[in-house]
């Protein structure tokens, strides 16, 4: 069931339904004003401002009318069971616009994964990456990183180069993700954002789809923007 919080200020979001079986509690939310006690790089949180800023990877359909925005970590076994569903959704809606959120939480693999993840975009292999990344089996150690990386195509000498050149923007990519994970008050991942729903936990390809039509279906009502 779909519920919409009614409070005009938002600070942080409460979880209404452990994630069990298949499913998942979704929460409606409501974009914090600036008086919110909100982390400065999250002030302005909210569906569209999740499309924005240096953590944001956007691939689906950029004007898509529908965005699905995904907190994910390569070492999260969900995460790699959902990918396919996610995937599937992109290819047979050609409306909705799939934004990647890198937020590394189960340590330095997680971390390491994610850095050539965003790395691989400044060669142009960033779904190519990602996909090979998800697809590790078992627990993902640099090792695995690295061969899943160079099989999909990445030049790995560059792209640490690369990484190295730009750290700043791959450390502002990280703290941004993850202060808006601290605003949306996460648990952890995967966890969705949809138009103005919140989706703590795994969702499959079923479910996606159902609240992608919600989501479009409010918004041609002109119920949300």
């Amino acid at each position: 069931m779909a519920i919409r919080l009614t409070t005009t200020v938002a600070a942080a979001l409460a979880v209404t339904a452990a994630i069990g079986a298949g499913t998942a509690a979704i929460t409606s939310f409501v974009a914090p004003t600036l008086a919110t006690a909100a982390p400065p790089l999250v002030a302005e949180l909210g569906p569209d401002a999740l499309t924005r800023g240096p953590s944001a990877v956007v691939l689906g359909n950029p004007q898509g009318d529908v965005t699905v925005v995904e907190y994910f970590d390569y070492q999260c076994p969900v995460c790699r069971k959902v990918h396919p569903w996610v995937e599937q959704l992109a290819a047979e809606d050609r409306n909705v616009r799939i934004v990647h959120k890198h937020w590394p939480v189960f340590g330095g693999a997680s971390v390491y994964a994610a850095k050539i993840a965003l790395a691989a975009r400044w060669q142009d292999r960033y779904a190519q990456v990602h996909d090979a990344l998800m697809g590790i089996v078992g627990r993902i150690d640099e090792a695995k990183v690295r061969q899943a990386a160079t099989a999909a195509g990445l030049d790995l000498e560059r792209a640490e180069r690369d990484l190295k050149e730009r750290d700043a923007q791959v450390d502002a990519a990280f703290k941004e993700a993850s202060a808006q994970a601290a605003m949306l008050q996460l648990r952890g991942t995967p966890a969705f954002v949809i138009g103005g729903y919140l989706v703590p936990g795994g969702l499959d390809l079923k479910s996606m789809k159902e609240v992608v039509a919600k989501v479009r279906a409010e918004k041609n009502a002109g119920k949300q923007g």
